[in-house]
């Protein structure tokens, strides 16, 4: 379990290259969730399940006050190796998301990237208190999360990156079971040097799936105000194909 957050933590940034080209675009939406739905003005803000830094660098890079915690030390040294290369001061730690012991100190909690999916309906209402009681008042969470049936087939999807002079051979499909509303993902990462050596990762990891309706009805029992907004836009349509929940306290 979790490979990929810790065999794989230095090729991460490489396997997911596309979704970090567009991380610019949704700290843009993020930001107009910060001005548009928090009840406080936001600086401070405690990224849950920040990885390798890929929205924590951005949010410190626009000047705010952040603290990355994730589970992984692997993925955590590479954020913390990237932002020293890009000179910036943030804070890390080494934490499970559902033990978080801050109170009233942060204008906003985020959790990108789908990590959300990892928790459990009764995991689920133990980071919603955690988070509750780590907001200031007015302040804001923000996660999001992926329509399950996206792409409408579960066949495989095979692509290849660069990472260095080592390329990566991927291969991504999944398994539902609608009746339990689990998702299996699962990932074959195939490391192939230069000089022809192969090394091959094996990622089967079980998530948990949600519709809009069933995350706003579980927020509701700990956050003030609950909304759930499409894809890059502060609304929800009938086909889009993530969304993000914002919870205020």
């Amino acid at each position: 379990m979790h490979e990929l957050y810790t065999v794989l933590a230095e090729y991460y940034d490489a396997i997911y290259r596309k979704r970090a080209e567009r991380v610019k675009k949704e700290i843009d939406f993020v930001e107009e969730i910060f001005k548009n739905d928090a009840k406080r003005d936001v600086k401070r803000i405690l990224d849950l399940a920040c990885g390798t830094g890929i929205p924590t660098l951005e949010l410190a890079e626009r000047g705010y006050e952040i603290v990355g915690l994730d589970l992984h030390e692997e993925m955590l040294e590479v954020a913390k190796e990237k932002a020293q290369q890009r000179g910036l001061n943030i804070r890390f730690l080494q934490e499970d998301a559902l033990e978080i012991n801050f109170e009233n100190e942060f204008d906003a909690v985020t959790m990108f990237f789908s990590s959300i999916m990892y928790f459990d309906e009764e995991n689920l209402q133990g980071l919603f208190k955690g988070v509750v009681k780590a907001l200031r008042p007015g302040g804001v969470f923000v996660a999001d999360f992926p329509c399950w049936f996206y792409g409408g087939s579960d066949g495989p999807i095979l692509w290849d990156e660069q990472n260095g002079n080592e390329r990566l051979v991927i291969t991504d499909w999944r398994e539902v079971e609608p009746a339990f509303q689990k998702l299996r993902f699962k990932r074959l990462v195939q490391i192939i040097k230069p000089n022809g050596d192969t090394k091959a990762f094996f990622v089967n990891d079980e998530l948990n799936i949600y519709t809009p309706r069933e995350m706003k009805l579980l927020a509701r029992e700990h956050f003030s105000e609950v909304k759930i907004y499409g894809h890059l836009k502060r609304e929800l349509m009938p086909n889009d194909r993530r969304y993000w929940l914002v919870g205020i306290k």
